[in-house]
């Protein structure tokens, strides 16, 4: 009987550390969602304001993938900003997509106005000092080269 009580209490303390570790975790996801550029100091950033009904956002899309594979984790990162008012739009868009990128939700657009976005996508590029360095409106494929060198100058200006 004392095994079957212990057992009860373990499984009652296994249930609380549980719950904690779930709330803990829980908080962990709420809070990355503001974004923090700080962390990327000493890289250069490419910040990129987007939504899933946005048509030249889904073909920004695998450029940006493709940049990840392009350059080292040490001198790039893509952070992506999602402004859809709902997360399901948003996921749904990332499945299609087969995205693996950064997302940072701001469904009342209060980072969008902070970087002062009017069009969609909006790419913005931070140099290694925290610097924005360019910005590109909207995603025009025959612009690819462009926008690499911008990174590139970024990325070699140490």
């Amino acid at each position: 009987m004392k095994f079957v009580s212990l057992r009860k209490a373990g499984f009652t303390v296994l249930v609380i550390s549980l719950f904690g570790f779930l709330f803990m975790t829980t908080s962990a996801m709420a809070k990355e969602k503001k974004l923090d550029l700080s962390q990327y100091h000493g890289k250069v950033v490419y910040l990129d304001f987007w939504a899933s009904w946005c048509g030249p956002c889904q073909l920004s899309f695998p450029f940006m993938e493709g940049l990840t594979h392009s350059y080292s984790k040490d001198d790039l990162v893509v952070v992506t900003v999602n402004l859809d008012r709902s997360h399901k739009a948003a996921t749904e868009f990332l499945r299609k997509a087969g995205s693996n990128l950064t997302v940072i939700y701001d469904e009342k657009g209060d980072i969008a106005r902070a970087y002062k976005v009017s069009d969609m996508p909006t790419s913005i590029v931070i140099g290694r000092g925290g610097k924005t360095r360019f910005t590109h409106k909207g995603f025009h494929p025959d612009q690819k080269k462009e926008y690499r060198n911008h990174i590139d100058q970024l990325i070699n200006a140490h």
